[in-house]
């Protein structure tokens, strides 16, 4: 079904109960790490691949032992596939400095296994990044979303760094404010470039004000843009526009 939307599902049918059960693996794929990072034991995951349940999908979140910036996180990224039974590495991909935390903090990593069918014979898996601001009256998420392949023995970026849930405020910490929120979905094309499905991506914003009457808080919303995109690929990737609002260098 060509039309399936796929962005926003959570499909799993087979995980690791807890980060409990993947502890254990996350420490031994950080061993070849170990010399120059430390693993972020909270940040980092794995989950069976539902699709291919004889594998594996890892992230690694490693932060350099010397850090050149003492205000500031600079984490790796490691994303590998794994034999599920064996926990043999059987490609992986690894991104130095590709992720840069200060004001805006990495808060979580999930592996999303939606049904990401770029062609007959490939499934893509993501990896979901979520940032969140530290100041309480300035209030900011943002989620970032990477696609990956698994083909030939080798791990590829797809899809870099496409925003899919982003929030934003200023208010006086009561009630007076302004919200800005912004959700996307992805859903599978009725066309195919180079070999691969076209993305279609949706997008809603909307923008909410409150403000105090009398003794009560008064909040009102309303949709600012409705959009519908489509994401082709070029060969390597499916290009998407980069904002500058986080340091991403995957």
């Amino acid at each position: 079904v060509m039309n399936l939307l796929i962005g926003g599902l959570a499909i799993g049918v087979m995980t690791f109960s807890s980060l409990a059960d993947c502890q254990p693996l996350l420490n031994e794929l950080a061993k070849p790490f170990a010399a120059k990072t430390t693993m972020n034991t909270e940040l980092s995951t794995c989950k069976v691949w539902p699709y291919a349940p004889e594998k594996t999908i890892a992230v690694l979140m490693l932060e350099p032992k010397e850090e050149s910036q003492p205000d500031f996180t600079d984490y790796d990224v490691a994303v590998l596939v794994v034999d599920s039974l064996t926990s043999k590495v059987l490609a992986s991909k690894y991104h130095p400095k590709a992720i840069m935390d200060d004001a805006i903090y990495t808060s979580s990593v999930t592996i999303d296994t939606a049904r990401y069918q770029l062609s007959p014979a490939i499934r893509a898996f993501g990896v979901r990044f979520i940032h969140r601001g530290s100041s309480s009256v300035n209030p900011i998420s943002i989620e970032r979303l990477n696609l990956y392949t698994l083909q030939d023995q080798q791990v590829s970026l797809v899809l870099n760094n496409l925003t899919m849930n982003e929030y934003s405020g200023e208010w006086d910490g009561q009630c007076a404010g302004d919200f800005a929120t912004t959700h996307r979905a992805l859903a599978l094309g009725k066309s195919a470039h180079n070999g691969f499905q076209d993305l279609q991506l949706q997008t809603m914003a909307t923008h909410k004000e409150a403000s105090k009457k009398g003794e009560d808080c008064v909040e009102s919303s309303k949709v600012v843009a409705k959009t519908r995109v489509e994401l082709k690929f070029d060969g390597k990737a499916y290009p998407v526009a980069q904002d500058k609002l986080l340091d991403h260098r995957f």
